[in-house]
């Protein structure tokens, strides 16, 4: 094997991301070639400090272009550069436009920017004037001269912005819902209120930030998960799939407020609140999260020990003033409340009511359950408590209602099988766990609610009991 074979070889299986510039990148950053591969250089472009140097011009007339770059540049008059394309035309003669502002965003080696790949703060641009209006840009690992840092500064701090995590998008990826606008101004309120730890910004009247806060927490940054995983991130034991935890209150009760909504490519009509320790049943707190918090301080007055009341006067009135600065209304129930009330087909045992799409003229779309709301609690309640030989007797009472539902799905009442599974959550028999998760996900899928079915399928697969349900 020649010595040419057996690099090419060595190349291929170096397990590195291979750089996009290839042969022809420039870098001598060693956090680039760490994390880089570059494929074998003949001898004759193994020599470093090699300048590509470009001159593009229009008519003598017009403005001309000229952009230096190198891997080692320093601190020099513009002399010393040739023009590419061997015109004879000199810094005195025309008058040349500079472009350096437009290289702060680059991505292109052989046009002069920066390398995107690089995340070295090292890689600075000094700007040198060569006559009235001619530029010339140098792009260096390691430039000497401190003239025009301002701008080389401008430059690092964009290229550390565009690589901030984006965590609307993390969130969107792995909980499978986007967070509306309110999600985020309550985070930027609790960033001023407590800026050590904004999770603990309303521990004084205990509830603390979990969920998706955990991701603008940076809690994920260097966390790898299973996608089902995530799904189960502070997920209680009878929340469905439609319901998103985002504060946590007392553990002895296991209360706990969330983000309700009625599709998953849809905005939250409501947030809700459930003692997951007590009963299956949502409450609804509001239109906007400063709401949902302001409903639980006037809840906690009421009932809330000394040592929390002491704090809830000062927090609410700050909760309230910046509620009334970002214009959200702290109203219980919003139009759009209201509005959801007149689409709800039936009522569930979650208190909350199912709305699914329904043609009322036609009367596709849902269909009542072969046993009402008492009837199907009383049933549950047996299954759950009877004894181990009276369980078969109990399903077999049950399986009618199973079999109405399957012949709802098929027949497009996909509401059906969404409200027998919500029940089964509700109520809380463990048992059923797999026929929710059926119901839940083939019916979600029949209405084109995938996230929804994978939730119903990550919960329905991994249900806990308890408050400690954090994933990190």
């Amino acid at each position: 094997m020649s010595d040419t074979e057996a690099k090419r070889n060595k190349y291929d299986q170096d397990p590195r991301t291979p750089c996009k510039y290839g042969a022809k990148c420039y870098q001598q950053n060693p956090v680039h070639h760490k994390k880089y591969k570059h494929p074998p250089q003949s001898n004759s472009n193994k020599s470093r400090g090699h300048v590509n140097k470009k001159f593009r011009a229009d008519t003598p007339s017009k403005k001309a272009e000229a952009v230096v770059t190198s891997n080692d540049v320093s601190d020099t008059d513009g002399s010393d550069y040739a023009i590419e394309d061997g015109s004879d035309a000199s810094p005195e003669k025309p008058d040349v436009e500079s472009k350096g502002d437009s290289n702060k965003d680059g991505s292109d080696a052989s046009s002069g920017k920066a390398d995107p790949e690089s995340k070295d703060d090292s890689n600075k641009a000094e700007v040198t004037t060569c006559s009235k209006d001619l530029t010339e840009v140098r792009i260096s690992n390691d430039v000497s001269s401190s003239e025009d840092s301002s701008d080389a500064n401008e430059q690092t701090d964009n290229v550390n912005t565009v690589q901030k995590p984006d965590h609307k998008q993390f969130i969107k990826d792995k909980f499978l819902v986007d967070m509306p606008k309110d999600f985020y101004q309550l985070w930027e309120y609790c960033k001023k209120i407590k800026p050590s730890y904004p999770l603990d910004a309303l521990k004084d009247v205990g509830l603390r930030l979990v969920g998706p806060f955990d991701v603008l927490a940076g809690k994920f940054d260097d966390v790898s998960k299973s996608d089902e995983e995530y799904l189960l991130h502070w997920r209680y034991y009878h929340d469905p799939p439609e319901f998103q935890t985002v504060l946590k209150g007392d553990d002895k009760t296991g209360y706990h407020i969330g983000y309700f909504r009625d599709s998953p490519d849809e905005p939250p009509v409501f947030l809700a609140s459930n003692r997951a320790k007590v009963d299956g049943i949502l409450q609804q707190m509001g239109g906007n999260i400063f709401t949902a918090v302001n409903l639980y301080l006037d809840e906690l007055k009421k009932i809330g020990d000394p040592f929390k009341r002491m704090h809830i006067g000062r927090i609410q009135s700050s909760i309230k003033k910046e509620a009334e600065k970002l214009k959200l209304y702290l109203s219980a129930r919003t139009p759009e409340m209201i509005a959801r009330e007149k689409k709800i087909v039936t009522r569930t045992f979650n208190k909350i009511g199912l709305v699914v799409p329904y043609n009322r003229k036609t009367q596709l779309g849902y269909r009542a359950l072969a046993l009402d709301n008492k009837d199907l609690s009383t049933l549950f309640t047996k299954l759950q408590n009877g004894l181990p030989e009276q369980k078969q007797k109990y399903l077999s009472e049950l399986q009618p209602v199973f079999t109405f539902a399957s012949i709802a799905a098929d027949e497009c009442d996909f509401g059906t099988g969404i409200e027998l599974g919500w029940n089964i959550i509700s109520h809380g028999v463990d048992s059923l766990d797999s026929t929710a998760l059926r119901f839940l996900a083939t019916n979600n899928r029949l209405l084109n609610r995938e996230a929804f079915a994978k939730i119903a399928e990550a919960h329905m697969k991994n249900r806990k009991k308890g408050c400690d349900l954090s994933i990190i």
